[in-house]
């Protein structure tokens, strides 16, 4: 399974209200709403749950093949430690992954078989898989009629994961 989602904290700082009125009991669990507000860093905290969720999100809705939703409740986050956690979705478990500093939180699925990830623009990123791999041409981005990104070329196909938020974009594959 693969998906991932990044937060440029920076942005999210501006744009976002998170604390408003009612808004963590909008999305979260009355167990995620505790987490974050017992947590040392609650904004901290917010964002990863976030991230965990839209994560997880991408992973099933590759492995299921549903239509694109909204419903947050439908994923329940359980940290297990500052990078470790498992999110619950329909009597399904995966374990994420969840990477931080001052400037992003970065959550994906992890993954035996994806357990790759590239951090900057598109078109970089294209470029170091075609010499990774020694590809004759250049790999490009096609996605399901779900949505759903691959990466393509003539010789192999690729599962990826793509995400971006402000300054940062991040590929898992």
């Amino acid at each position: 399974m693969i998906g991932n989602d990044i937060v440029d904290l920076r942005l999210a700082a501006k744009a976002s209200n998170i604390f408003r009125r009612g808004y963590l009991q909008k999305i979260c669990s009355s167990k995620e709403v505790k987490y974050i507000e017992t947590a040392d860093e609650s904004y901290l905290a917010f964002w990863r749950i976030w991230t965990m969720k839209e994560s997880a999100y991408k992973a099933f809705q590759r492995l299921h093949k549903f239509e694109p939703i909204f419903n947050p409740f439908a994923f329940d986050c359980d940290p297990q430690d500052s990078k470790h956690g498992n999110v619950l979705f329909q009597g399904e478990s995966v374990s994420t992954l969840s990477i931080f500093n001052e400037f992003y939180m970065y959550s994906e699925v992890f993954s035996p078989d994806c357990q790759q990830r590239f951090f900057g623009s598109t078109s970089a990123f294209l470029m170091y898989l075609k010499n990774r791999l020694s590809l004759k041409e250049m790999p490009h981005f096609e996605k399901s009629k779900l949505g759903v990104p691959y990466l393509y070329t003539t010789q192999r196909n690729f599962n990826v994961s793509k995400t971006h938020h402000g300054h940062f974009q991040v590929f898992q594959y």
